[in-house]
């Protein structure tokens, strides 16, 4: 039975998975109404920094109707005047008394409702939900979500890429502890490249290289100030958007697909050729027969007309599997390619979801510890004192490298700079380093970090 029956299934007989959403810009927006299409998957509960707008955004695309939004509002975010007859409004501001919190977001008489909240502690709290999504792009955020949803007996599926690759693997373990499924979610690239990795495999098939494609410049210098316009034309956040133009979000969605694969970067920051879907079977291949390749097994992105879509060159020692290859038109060898010309992201979210609930199984996961990992690099002369603002921001950039080689200098994860506070100068181009930077405290991310350093290495 597919995942649509089962759905279907579900839903026919009143049980429908109860989801969380945590986070509702560009991605979170698409994912609501992507879900809302879905049978047999309901929108239980938003956290967003802001409420009205979310309101507004429900109410527009008919996800619920007024009487069917309950909100609490922790900060005093929502004018009640304005929004009266928008929404039921709890105003929470000012309480913390959790186990009275707890209660009210498990009113029986809010089942069947939606709860939109400005803190995202009240979702995992919520006992009818039995998946969480971290939409929000934030490790940090990221880090406390998934550890109280899988306290919780919560599956989380993130589109917290920057989180996974810094804290993943500790939290594999722990969802494991706990009876759920924590997964990086399918339709973003590292999900998609592994189901060509894992068809390949199946095969038996020789993985040379595998990747994506990148459809935007690449520029490690660029911040939020210089793409603000070209942001803004495009409906993105500012700094997500630098993230993909200098480069760091392909460093680590390709760090993603290392952890969970095995593949390896064949040098920092990877190649990035500039090639066309007919050439990477001649450039990302061993350098003894023409390519670029040190070696095989690696991760890649490629600059041309294959973005949006992902990739996998692959050989066979076949002879007979060669020959077949050939007949079916899928090139003349000794290289092959794999490809899929698409990735939907956020749109295929509602596959992790139903793997999740109804097989107990990932999209993607790292193996066991980390293999590769995004080192932190200066965009810019960094002054002692100054805080770093993390990825896609204006003071630093991300290169993928092998963890060991990370935890053999001390280098500094991308996921952990937003937030630390240089100890001395630091020159443009120059990686960072522990040492260099002092961590926020309290940090909830850099806790688990040290947690998996201990237990996993």
């Amino acid at each position: 039975m597919n995942f649509l029956q089962k759905l279907e299934k579900r839903a026919s007989g009143g049980s429908s998975i109860r989801t969380g959403i945590i986070g509702v810009g560009q991605m979170g927006k698409g994912l609501c109404a992507t879900l809302d299409k879905i049978t047999g998957i309901n929108i239980s509960a938003i956290a967003t920094k802001c409420i009205s707008s979310t309101i507004d955004f429900i109410l527009e695309y008919k996800i619920k109707e007024p009487e069917d939004i309950i909100v609490f509002d922790f900060y005093e975010n929502i004018d009640e005047s304005i929004y009266k007859d928008k929404a039921y409004i709890i105003n929470l501001s000012g309480q913390t008394d959790w186990q009275e919190i707890e209660k009210k977001v498990n009113s029986t008489d809010f089942l069947q409702k939606i709860i939109i909240t400005d803190n995202s502690d009240v979702v995992p709290l919520i006992k009818a939900l039995e998946v969480v999504i971290d939409a929000t792009g934030k490790p940090e955020v990221g880090a406390k979500l998934a550890l109280q949803s899988i306290l919780h007996k919560k599956h989380i599926v993130t589109l917290n890429v920057e989180g996974d690759v810094t804290i993943g693997p500790i939290l594999k373990r722990m969802s494991e502890k706990n009876g759920v499924v924590y997964t990086v979610s399918a339709g973003d690239e590292p999900a998609a490249t592994k189901e060509l990795f894992d068809f390949a495999n199946l095969l038996n098939l020789d993985v040379i290289a595998a990747g994506k494609g990148k459809n935007n410049p690449l520029d490690r210098y660029a911040n939020p100030g210089t793409l603000k316009e070209f942001a803004d034309e495009k409906g993105s956040n500012p700094y997500m958007m630098t993230s993909f133009i200098d480069g760091t979000k392909s460093m680590i969605e390709m760090a993603c697909l290392s952890n969970a694969t095995g593949l390896v970067p064949d040098i920092r920051g990877m190649h990035g050729p500039k090639a066309n879907i007919k050439e990477l079977t001649k450039i990302l291949i061993p350098k003894k027969d023409g390519g670029i390749l040190d070696r095989t097994g690696v991760v890649d992105f490629v600059i041309g007309d294959l973005a949006p879509g992902v990739f996998l060159v692959y050989s066979t020692d076949s002879e007979i599997v060669r020959r077949d290859l050939e007949y079916l038109k899928s090139g003349s060898g000794p290289y092959f390619l794999l490809y899929r010309p698409y990735h939907l992201a956020n749109i295929e979210t509602p596959v992790s979801i139903a793997s999740a609930v109804l097989y107990n199984e990932p999209s993607i996961q790292p193996l066991n510890g980390l293999i590769s990992e995004v080192m932190t690099f200066a965009k810019k002369d960094i002054a002692a004192g100054e805080k770093l603002d993390g990825i896609g921001g204006f003071a630093t950039y991300g290169l993928i490298e092998l963890h060991s080689v990370m935890m053999q200098n001390n280098y500094l994860p991308i996921g952990l700079s937003e937030g630390c506070i240089a100890k001395k100068n630091i020159s443009k181009d120059e990686p960072i380093k522990y040492d260099d930077v002092s961590i926020p405290e309290d940090s909830v991310l850099f806790d688990l970090r040290q947690r998996q350093d201990r237990e996993i290495g």
